[in-house]
């Protein structure tokens, strides 16, 4: 792979080539990494239909290939919610490259994908997420000026059988809707560190929006699609916790989990995660095999948390902005 006249780079733009391709040569690390109800396949097909919605969205997909195998995929797909949210085009890269291709192989197929296409958005937002052992991808995203915004850890569970119940659990009870004003209130106090947050192209007004309007889905979803729960201290909540249902039938997969959510809180609510948790873990095990929730590394107490309740998982991702 490494020999640059072994390399044809090939621009991918009917779903029925991508279909076509040999991804039997890639690592392929999704955020689901290592989930006991997905088998090598189903990452794949996960992967493959991200390249199949950059070009249904207008984007672009390209491949370097040896032979009739791909070594080396790359896609960028506008993101249209993202760019009519935050005023600016916006765009997200996913990345493949097999453990034998030369980094200048993937560098020079990024270069190509990048500069195609800016060349009708010169100022796209392009962000990408790259799984933390796949250093075939990172390091030529970071020569080509990338920036990391964000390490984030998926923590993963299937019940909370081999747990000790944590204190205060008589504190959480089911979120009620009469909740909702206090827990937006209880979101205004909360700062929360996250790739939106440190990406200095982003309007902060906006991201704060993000994340009120992503908690209002959340609280105003339906019973069953969704868990909330609030932390009660003397008669009043001071925290909140939720977690949705994501299937993955969009990809050609039948599984449900649990995943996502977040979490908001005031500092009366100190040592209210734990039960918190728990409690999602407990009501998730009975509408799902497997349940994961995404946090940041640098949130010290949720690890902590997380960790001592042998949440462990190998699926840790760098998020990353490209600057040029």
């Amino acid at each position: 792979y490494p020999l640059r006249r072994q390399r044809q780079m090939c621009i991918r733009d009917s779903l029925e080539a991508i279909r076509a391709l040999s991804l039997d040569e890639l690592t392929i690390n999704t955020r689901y990494r290592d989930h006991p109800e997905l088998c090598k396949t189903d990452h794949e097909r996960l992967f493959r239909y991200e390249l199949s919605s950059a070009i249904e969205s207008g984007g672009i997909c390209a491949s370097a290939s040896s032979g009739n195998k791909a070594v080396s995929i790359c896609a960028i797909k506008p993101l249209n919610w993202d760019s009519r949210h935050f005023g600016h085009p916006m765009a997200k890269l996913t990345l493949a490259a097999a453990p034998e291709c030369a980094p200048d192989s993937v560098l020079e197929l990024l270069d190509t994908v990048i500069t195609s296409m800016k060349k009708d958005k010169p100022h796209l937002h392009i962000s990408c997420e790259v799984d933390i052992d796949d250093y075939n991808c990172l390091n030529p995203l970071l020569n080509l000026g990338a920036i990391i915004l964000d390490i984030k850890r998926e923590y993963r569970w299937t019940s909370p059988k081999n747990i000790k119940p944590p204190k205060f659990l008589s504190q959480i009870r089911d979120y009620r809707p009469e909740d909702k004003n206090r827990v937006m209130s209880i979101l205004h106090q909360s700062d929360f560190k996250s790739r939106f947050t440190r990406d200095a192209l982003l309007n902060p007004k906006k991201t704060t929006e993000l994340y009120k309007i992503w908690l209002e889905k959340l609280l105003d979803g339906k019973e069953g699609d969704r868990i909330a729960l609030v932390a009660e201290r003397n008669g009043e909540v001071q925290a909140c916790g939720t977690i949705e249902k994501h299937d993955l039938s969009h990809a050609g997969i039948n599984i449900n989990m649990m995943s996502g959510g977040i979490y908001v809180s005031t500092p009366l609510a100190r040592g209210s995660y734990y039960p918190i948790i728990y409690s999602l873990t407990e009501k998730a095990s009975l509408i799902c095999k497997t349940s994961q929730t995404c946090v940041s590394l640098n949130n010290h107490p949720a690890i902590r948390v997380l960790e001592r309740m042998n949440f462990g998982t190998r699926s840790t991702r760098y998020a990353l902005r490209l600057v040029r």
